[in-house]
């Protein structure tokens, strides 16, 4: 009994759970036709502005006269009076922009009442009500104020309301078709067929919503614009092609509608618009068509030509503001600079003259590391290389080795903590007094990680950077100091008159006129020194080809050109034109023709004229294609862009990589002093990748009597223009085989403080020494006792190596980059107990040693080492000793290969070591 019990409550539960879905359905079914009849009333109600609906009427019926459209829809365009123009002279534009007027044909009210009138004729008819208006219930629902508040009064008259609904029954489609007729549209109108719309309301598939919301109104507005009297369609086809239509986005065409014609001879009405024009009145038409057309073709014209006037007047607002404020920063700049830079020249001026006494007293070195070449040579390196070639300045803080001075150093990188540790244990291996070390600064620019997707030097980012200026206006508060510059630019000019220090540096002028290569070449020529073969002030292609023809002509035996841009960093900017067989094929015949004729070649131009003329045309073909660019140019073009802009000279390239660098001090013309000699070097150029270059400290191929001469004739000249500051020529030396005697040709010209003053800075720092102008050496503090005296002038001991304490010569070799990709993969800490363990360390004791320097904290692949030692061959043994292990080292902790060029650099000192020759010790090279 409780189990049937159970039965009937569940039952019971059910049935009343169907009627209360079947009364919300009944609600909502009411609701509906309720809302739909409401609507009616309101929509077809006549519009309250007739004027722009019969223009829109007229275009849409009369749009395609004379041509049949692509598109079957209109073009919905945006008609707009032209408002009065009340733009104040004075107003500006982009705070407040030109405000809209509203008049009787308001734009706004317009496009409202375009958009009414498109609903309408959008608007679907609705079918005939199957619902019986005298219905008792139906009348009590419509005269309830709120539906949502319909209840039946119970449950038994909701169900025999649901008895007296009209039901339909189908037997069958086949059998509805039979009794449908062709659904008709007159004059764009449907007429309803009730048995059309019971079976779309029964076949499911939402045929009904297809019908009244997508199909007819589409068909109705086809119809109604090309004023088609009478449309028929049947019925099969039209139920057959809804099927297949979607209710988003469906846009219905003339071609759709021709297949569901009843009669085919009607598409004719659809495919062309004569036959409208014949049942009609033509000039009506016409004119209605014409003045239709025009009236919003001028609408129109009228709008965009306002709207062009605004942005036209509104450009030149902007343009005039923009243009008013350039000028007035431009005019406060060139103020400024003006006033700065005379008092940075008089500052310097200043210097000149008391740099000697101002050493001597306590002041402070503010290193200013920044390449001021023109933006156009620093846009194309990359923003974290460019840090990099500017951070290798870092030995300038050995600048302290002058007890009287102090360094600030503005760090070009970013200031990690890392890389200040690796600063400060480097000191620390020199010099462990904490008095160095704490007259050692080093300021960071503030605003370096703003700029640091630019390729901006030091100067132009420190000159946006108030926090590191002012850091450095309280450390020379009060404080004799001055500015070592790099290449001097404006920024630099501005920073020394900001901060009212001067210069230790030519003019900026004198400078750039020196920093130009073909003015160099023309100085050295002028003054009667030896050079290169070379040609000066290119600026085009057909002077590059025509000259770069004639010197190979003329000097076959030259084996590589060099392309270098007037201003750039030497071996950065530059190509170079290699000459072998696919260069150039008929070189080996011009060589054996130039030595037929030896020197009757050069003096009778008329013998290189054939191979002249062959080699103009030959050379244009193939420049672009051999030459081989620097890696900071992508191609030729370029390269060929900054030719044009700074010219540039062709230089022949000696064929041995190394040359003699002597660094010089260049005092005021005006305190009547000699230039000074700092120091000379061995440069040697490696072909690799990352551009390495090796300096021996002190030179040790030639007899350095015999550049004096030249450098100083050079050095004293330039004197004489007004330069002042740091100086250092590049010289190549060589034995004539003919005559054999030394030819001493000048290189390249260095007017500001290089590399090379950097590593002597550092030279002599790590052995507490100076360097001997006569002798050519580098001499430390270490004492060597008497004993070892004598043995060092027996001559039995004369051709062996000296040990550390035998001798009080030092000779150094410094490599500018190092790289490794594992590097980056340790600390500083690891990384210095790793140097440790591969025998690179710094004794200040013995003064020998070497130190690894990373040139940043972000890449941390590239570096750069110093060692120095009693004897040139020992420190090239030490400096092979130490990277082939640290290479050996470093490949055991990675499994994968490393980029690096360590194994390159290891094997070029091991036959370096072995081949080398010391000037001082080689008889048969001092005999000459």
């Amino acid at each position: 009994m409780a189990a049937l019990k159970y039965v009937h409550m569940f039952h019971k539960y059910i049935l009343e759970e169907l009627i209360n879905m079947e009364q919300l359905c009944e609600e909502t079914f009411i609701r509906l036709n309720i809302d739909l009849i409401t609507s009616i009333k309101g929509r077809m109600q006549p519009p309250s502005y007739i004027s722009p609906e019969e223009m829109r009427k007229s275009c849409q019926i009369y749009h395609d006269i004379f041509d049949e459209p692509d598109d079957d829809e209109l073009c919905h365009c945006t008609w707009k009076n032209t408002t009065v123009w009340n733009l104040d002279d004075t107003q500006n534009i982009l705070k407040q922009p030109r405000k809209e007027e509203h008049t009787e044909f308001d734009e706004h009210d317009l496009k409202f009442m375009q958009d009414i009138v498109w609903l309408r004729t959008s608007m679907f008819s609705l079918p005939e009500k199957r619902i019986d208006l005298n219905d008792t219930a139906f009348k009590l629902v419509t005269d309830i104020a709120d539906i949502n508040d319909i209840q039946p009064s119970s449950i038994i008259e909701f169900l025999q309301l649901l008895k007296h609904k009209e039901v339909y029954t189908v037997s069958s489609l086949k059998d509805e078709f039979s009794k449908l007729n062709n659904l008709k549209f007159v004059d764009g109108e449907f007429k309803i067929n009730d048995v059309w719309t019971k079976v779309l309301d029964l076949y499911g598939r939402q045929y009904s919503s297809k019908w009244h919301l997508v199909l007819c109104p589409q068909i109705e507005k086809i119809a109604k614009k090309r004023s088609i009297p009478l449309l028929q369609l049947d019925a099969r086809a039209t139920f057959d092609f809804m099927s297949n239509v979607t209710m988003i986005n469906f846009v219905l065409s003339k071609t759709d509608l021709i297949p569901l014609l009843t009669h085919k001879q009607d598409a004719i009405w659809l495919k062309s618009l004569k036959l409208q024009f014949k049942k009609i009145e033509q000039r009506s038409a016409a004119a209605t068509l014409i003045q239709a057309q025009w009236r919003g073709y001028w609408i129109r014209k009228k709008k965009i030509e306002s709207a062009h006037l605004y942005i036209a007047a509104s450009l030149m607002w902007f343009f005039w503001i923009s243009l008013k404020a350039k000028k007035e920063m431009h005019r406060r700049y060139l103020k400024k600079m003006l006033v700065s830079l005379q008092e940075t020249r008089d500052l310097t001026q200043k210097l000149s003259i008391e740099f000697d006494s101002m050493i001597l007293q306590p002041h402070i070195v503010v290193h200013l590391p920044s390449m001021g070449y023109p933006l156009e040579l620093r846009e194309i390196i990359n923003p974290k290389l460019l840090t990099v070639y500017q951070n290798v300045m870092l030995l300038r803080i050995c600048f302290v080795r002058n007890q009287n001075s102090e360094v600030i150093y503005i760090l070009p990188v970013k200031p990690i903590k890392d890389i200040l540790i690796m600063y400060n244990d480097f000191i620390e291996s020199i010099s462990p007094s904490e008095q160095v070390a704490k007259r050692i600064t080093f300021i960071a620019l503030s605003q370096i990680d703003t700029f640091k997707k630019l390729s901006l030097n030091v100067s132009r980012i420190l000159h946006c950077s108030q926090e590191s200026i002012n850091e450095i206006k309280k450390k020379i508060e009060g404080k004799l100091a001055y500015f070592l510059p790099y290449i001097v630019d404006e920024c630099d000019m501005r920073l020394a008159g900001t901060l009212n220090l001067p210069l230790l540096s030519p003019d900026m002028e004198a400078q750039r006129i020196l920093l130009n290569a073909s003015n160099i070449c023309e100085i050295i020529e002028n003054l009667g020194l030896s050079q290169p073969p070379h040609r000066r002030h290119i600026t085009d292609f057909e002077s590059l080809c025509s000259s770069l023809s004639e010197l190979m002509v003329l000097h076959t035996e030259i084996s590589t050109w060099l392309f270098k841009l007037n201003y750039g960093i030497v071996g950065k900017h530059c190509g170079f034109f290699l000459i072998n067989h696919i260069s150039v094929p008929f070189m080996p015949q011009l060589r054996r023709e130039r030595e037929k004729y030896e020197d009757v070649w050069e003096a009778q131009p008329s013998l290189r004229e054939e191979y002249l003329k062959k080699m103009r045309n030959h050379i244009p073909l193939v420049i672009r294609s051999v030459t081989r660019l620097s890696r900071v140019y992508a191609n030729w073009d370029k390269f060929y862009e900054h030719v044009q802009k700074f010219g540039c000279i062709i230089q022949a390239i000696p064929p041995d990589p190394e040359s003699v660098q002597l660094s010089l001090f260049i005092p005021a013309k005006m305190t009547k002093k000699k230039p000074k000699w700092l120091g000379s070097a061995n440069r040697i150029n490696l072909e690799s990748a990352y551009g390495t270059t090796i300096y021996m400290l002190p030179q040790t191929s030639v007899d350095i009597s015999n550049l004096h001469p030249i450098v100083n004739k050079f050095a004293k000249d330039i004197q004489n223009r007004g330069y002042f500051g740091y100086l250092s020529v590049d010289c190549y030396c060589y034995m004539h085989k003919q005559e054999e005697r030394l030819i001493i040709l000048i290189l390249n010209v260095f007017p500001y403080y290089t590399s090379l003053q950097s590593y002597i800075e550092w030279m002599k720092f790590a052995i507490n020494g100076w360097y001997n102008v006569e002798s050519d050496n580098f001499i430390s503090d270490v004492v060597v006792p008497s004993q070892m005296e004598k043995r060092n002038s027996s001559l039995l001991l004369a051709n062996k190596t000296p040990e550390w304490n035998e001798t009080v010569k030092r000779f150094a070799v410094a490599i500018t980059q190092l790289h490794h990709s594992r590097f980056s993969s340790y600390k500083w800490h690891h990384l210095k107990s790793l140097f440790e363990s591969c025998n690179i360390f710094y004794d200040r004791i013995k003064r020998q040693g070497c130190n690894i320097l990373l040139h940043d904290g972000e890449i941390r692949s590239l570096a750069q080492m110093v060692a120095v030692s009693p004897a040139m061959i020992n420190t090239l043994k030490m400096i092979h000793k130490c990277l082939e292990k640290l290479h050996k080292t470093l490949l055991l902790k990675t499994k994968q290969k490393p980029e690096t060029n360590l194994p390159i650099l290891s094997d070029y000192f091991l036959k370096f070591s072995v081949s080398y020759n010391d000037y001082d010790t080689d008889k048969c090279l001092k005999s000459f």
